[in-house]
């Protein structure tokens, strides 16, 4: 670690990317302001590394923030009772097939509560559960350490541009807002109440299905009009949505309206799946009216799209550019329309960060150490010259006695060698700690709640819903939870439940401690809770 490096400002600079399938947008930041952004188009995939390194050439960001998206990253939304965080992860745990395509052990997971949700008349927590495969995120990781960096957070797509909009699009308290960002392969629709994120969903219709609808030939009055993919998008970015009364002709002479033949069935589906996204919103959240629609991403660009979707759609529809509405552009540099838009995702990564991070353990355990180790560097180049200074002030005021000196160089050397053992004795409890491992494996390993929870899993019935499951290190374990049944079938399904779990080579000895029926949402229910012994 380079001295000067401990007092520098790269602490408070930070760099946000955003890798999509075309382009690399980035945002730098000073100190929480925005210096630098653009596009770097994308010619091939292994060009990325090059195109980070050069970002970073004469630039050194202290925090770096990305996301991950695409097929191999699954958002999923659920209505949870209120509940502590270890027994909210427990619950995702134990239905984890609901929540996440992946396993487990082939994916990273996270999870945040986002907002509130009515359901039943008793308001949950709308818990957001996200997970992506650990190969995709390695390789993530890995293409930006061939360009020298190291992400400080991996985040998804919906919480940055929820961030981006909470703090650039003027959002008013009780604001109910569905925010669109068309990108090249997928269209990323969000939901903002009262400031906070609701509801996301993703579609596979973006811009680059509206392109290859347009390469399907077509024959005209005026000739036959066959387009390749690379004049599609030209024709695309310059024509953008054709109106069926346009005059323009394209260079062959074709008329432009000719081209909404090919657009139309594209932009219905794409409206079919934004109208279905609002319905659902409206209904299972209890909305009665969206009040705006943001439009962003490079898609929202295309001449006659914000027209054509508030026509449709029937609600106000704004292009959300707050690098225009907020004076972000930099005046050193030629301007280009509605770059903005597409910088909306890196934008939002700053502000939030924290709300979920894919960076696996063992990199944030790594961020953490090398962190404690800066501050104590930071302390000791500190504290040495400042003991130096005292030296030698005291043997200026008792007339240079060289006892004194001698005295407080002792003490000094002393303070040296603590330094010097602080560090042999990390390295002492890194040693106790690998021994201690190898301890355990020999004595006994600790309880695997995982293992007992994935086992359970297995044997709860559909119309048993587990409330909370707890262990001891004496293996005494306690599940409670609610049978939903026919009245005179409940007891029924408890005592088959209980064979079941007696049956289990994971559980022994058990006890039904008390059981007692109840109402729940206006359907009788039993209430049980049961002791046994895990094996």
């Amino acid at each position: 670690m380079k001295i000067s490096s401990l007092f520098t400002s790269a602490g408070k600079s930070a760099l946000a990317i955003d890798i999509g399938s075309a382009a690399i947008k980035y945002v730098k930041f000073e100190g929480g302001r925005v210096v630098d952004y653009g596009v770097k188009e994308i010619a091939e995939i292994f060009d990325i590394p090059s195109i980070l390194k050069d970002l970073t050439k004469d630039y050194s960001p202290g925090q770096v923030y990305s996301f991950v998206s695409g097929p191999a990253v699954s958002i999923r939304q659920a209505p949870f009772p209120r509940m502590g965080s270890k027994e909210l992860n427990d619950a995702i745990l134990l239905r984890l097939d609901k929540y996440s395509p992946f396993t487990l052990d082939e994916s990273i997971l996270d999870y945040t509560v986002i907002s509130d949700i009515r359901e039943g008349g008793n308001v949950r927590d709308n818990v957001m559960v996200v997970a992506a495969r650990r190969d995709v995120v390695s390789e993530h990781i890995a293409t930006f350490k061939k360009a020298g960096l190291e992400p400080t957070a991996i985040s998804v797509v919906p919480f940055a541009l929820a961030a981006s909009a909470r703090r650039y699009a003027r959002l008013k308290a009780d604001e109910v807002v569905c925010l669109i960002d068309i990108g090249a392969q997928f269209t990323n629709i969000i939901f903002i109440r009262n400031q906070k994120l609701d509801l996301t969903r993703t579609i596979t219709i973006a811009g680059n299905a509206l392109t290859e609808a347009m390469t399907v030939t077509l024959t005209t009055p005026e000739g036959e009009l066959a387009l390749n993919i690379t004049d599609a998008e030209e024709i695309k970015k310059q024509y953008g949505l054709s109106k069926p009364d346009s005059n323009e002709k394209l260079p062959n002479g074709i008329s432009i309206r000719h081209l909404a033949a090919l657009q139309e069935p594209i932009l219905a589906r794409m409206l079919a799946e934004i109208n279905r996204s609002i319905d659902y919103y409206r209904r299972e959240f209890t909305v009665a009216r969206i009040d705006r629609i943001l439009l962003c991403g490079g898609g929202s660009l295309l001449k006659n799209l914000k027209e054509y979707m508030e026509t449709n759609i029937g609600i106000t529809t704004e292009i959300f550019d707050p690098f225009r509405s907020h004076n972000l552009y930099r005046r050193d540099r030629p301007f280009t329309e509605g770059l903005g838009t597409r910088l909306i995702g890196a934008l939002g990564l700053l502000y939030d960060s924290a709300a979920v991070d894919l960076l696996p353990k063992e990199l944030k355990s790594l961020r953490v150490r090398r962190s404690d180790g800066k501050r104590v560097a930071v302390l000791a180049i500190i504290i040495i010259p400042v003991l130096i200074i005292i030296n030698v002030l005291l043997a200026l005021q008792t007339g240079i006695k060289r006892r004194d000196i001698d005295r407080y160089q002792r003490r000094l050397k002393a303070l040296e060698l603590v330094h010097a053992e602080y560090y042999d004795l990390q390295d002492d409890i890194s040693s106790l700690q690998a021994k201690q491992k190898s301890l355990q494996g020999v004595v006994g390993a600790q309880s695997n709640t995982t293992t007992l929870l994935r086992q359970l899993s297995f044997i709860v019935p559909p119309n048993i819903q587990i409330k909370t499951f707890s262990s001891t290190k004496e293996k005494g374990v306690k599940i409670t939870g609610m049978v939903n049944d026919q009245p005179f079938l409940v007891d029924l399904d408890l005592s088959q439940y209980m064979i079941k779990l007696d049956a289990s080579p994971y559980f022994r000895n058990i006890q039904l401690v008390n059981k007692n029926q109840t109402a729940f949402q206006g359907q009788t229910v039993l209430d049980f809770e049961i002791n046994c012994e895990a094996e």
